[in-house]
């Protein structure tokens, strides 16, 4: 008990690690979606630029979240948007170690006690569970009320946990509109599988949905200034418009390519064991959650690994359940090994590093006005910084030629140029986003295809 208590803590603070240096985002939707709307509502950011306001196709139950949450250390007089999205990654984090826990505590259950036991670990300090726990995004707060919602009904199908669990699920579906698959999925199984009486299933379960799914309607409306149906709207423009294709198409297999890029040898792991856990087991809840969402998104053109994130919790589940690892517990070790180590490299990692860059220059000389030099690219463009909330208000981005004066700042994105600034001009990096004796070692030309963001102080 005292050891699971260790493990636990251990756990949690691993989760508040990552979620203090990972700043930054996986995809920009946690930022010009879920904390620009939210710091919008907030009155830190002054107006919105996205096209999805336009089209209506944005859930605003995940932004009005943050803005609950985040309310009270604005009103406290914490305007500092690097401080909020710092706040809001720690509160996401926390929800996700929450349910977690909440998962792993009912899942286990369905193991022997030493398999459990080392589910448990395993799953409490799973790298890419770790890096997804500190995202905004309505990727890892839906799958949070998805596994939550599932757990809670799973444990014991009682009326009081049908109710919450429903309630879960219809919140889960607001935020995120596809996690309304896995639910219709798991609602049928336990009408089905488990034999439910249909009244009491509507009753006590379809019923909280429905609740949830209003709820985000409600939100959705608000946020808008008008009546809207967002899943509708996404419905027309991704699907029916296919407006989701414009960024990017894969065919059907493409999700099994992204699986083994990303995720590596433990990739390779978790699709062999799902694939043999839906051979043997295909009428178990998990093989028919996973069936039922890998091959929906199979279908759809535009593939990114995240929208298939609550399967990453389930197939880790099925490798477990499979795979006897008291038994082979050199295994286990190796396994478990492997995935510290990423784990310790995502920790401190920034989940976008040119967002360091934004954060040093927003309290860089404050009080003085900023303007910096830029210079065009090999495709002809200049640099920009164009996440407003978090850029400086005194600051002036030039894309003149350099005047005669003796002083001045540039602004680079690339090596390349910043070694033409250096080789024509006196310049001290004031900011580079990398340890300069890093940049030192240039292996399989890293540098060129890097984003490497760097502020110098320069005179003739």
């Amino acid at each position: 008990m005292i050891r699971a208590k260790r493990v636990y803590l251990l756990s949690s603070i691993v989760f508040l690690i990552t979620a203090i240096f990972s700043i930054g985002f996986l995809h920009p939707d946690e930022q010009y979606y879920t904390l620009d709307f939210a710091f919008f509502k907030l009155g830190i950011l002054d107006h919105l630029q996205t096209w999805e306001l336009d089209t209506k196709i944005r859930p605003w139950t995940l932004p009005y979240l943050y803005v609950l949450l985040l309310a009270p250390f604005k009103f406290a007089g914490i305007e500092n948007p690097f401080t909020l999205a710092l706040i809001a990654r720690v509160l996401s984090s926390a929800i996700s170690l929450f349910t977690l826990v909440k998962f792993v505590s009912v899942f286990k259950e369905k193991l022997s006690h030493d398999q459990g036991k080392l589910f448990t670990l395993f799953t409490l300090f799973f790298w890419p569970i770790v890096f997804m726990s500190a995202r905004t995004s309505s990727d890892n707060i839906s799958t949070c009320f998805l596994i939550l919602g599932i757990s809670i009904t799973l444990k014991e199908l009682t009326k009081k946990n049908l109710l919450l669990g429903g309630l879960l699920l219809g919140i889960a579906f607001s935020l995120r509109h596809q996690t309304g698959i896995l639910s219709l999925a798991f609602g049928l199984w336990i009408l089905f599988a488990k034999k439910m009486c249909p009244i009491t299933w509507i009753k006590f379960f379809a019923s909280t949905i429905l609740i949830g799914v209003l709820s985000g309607i409600a939100l959705d409306s608000l946020g808008y200034g008008s009546f809207t149906l967002t899943p509708l709207n996404y419905l027309n423009e991704n699907l029916i418009k296919d407006k989701i294709s414009s960024f990017g198409v894969s065919p059907w297999w493409g999700y099994f390519s992204l699986i083994l890029k990303n995720l590596n040898i433990f990739g390779l792991i978790l699709i062999a064991s799902t694939l043999v856990y839906i051979r043997k087991f295909p009428k178990r809840l998990e093989s028919v959650l996973v069936l039922t969402f890998f091959i929906f998104h199979s279908m759809i053109g535009h593939k990114e690994l995240r929208f298939i994130y609550p399967l990453l919790w389930i197939s880790t589940f099925m490798l477990f359940k499979l795979i006897d690892f008291p038994k082979y517990k050199k295994s286990f070790n190796i396994l478990f090994s492997l995935s510290l180590i990423g784990t310790l490299i995502i920790s401190f990692k920034p989940a976008y590093t040119p967002l360091k860059f934004y954060k040093f220059l927003y309290h860089y000389q404050k009080e003085e006005r900023l303007n910096l030099y830029t210079f065009k690219d090999r495709k002809g463009n200049y640099p920009e910084l164009e996440m407003q909330v978090y850029k400086r208000s005194n600051l002036e981005l030039l894309k003149s030629e350099i005047g005669p004066s003796s002083n001045f700042y540039t602004f680079t994105t690339k090596f390349s140029d910043l070694e033409v600034v250096n080789s024509k001009y006196n310049c001290i990096q004031e900011y580079i986003s990398y340890p300069k004796w890093i940049l030192e070692f240039n292996l399989f030309n890293w540098r060129d295809r890097s984003n490497i963001w760097a502020l110098s102080k320069c005179s003739q």
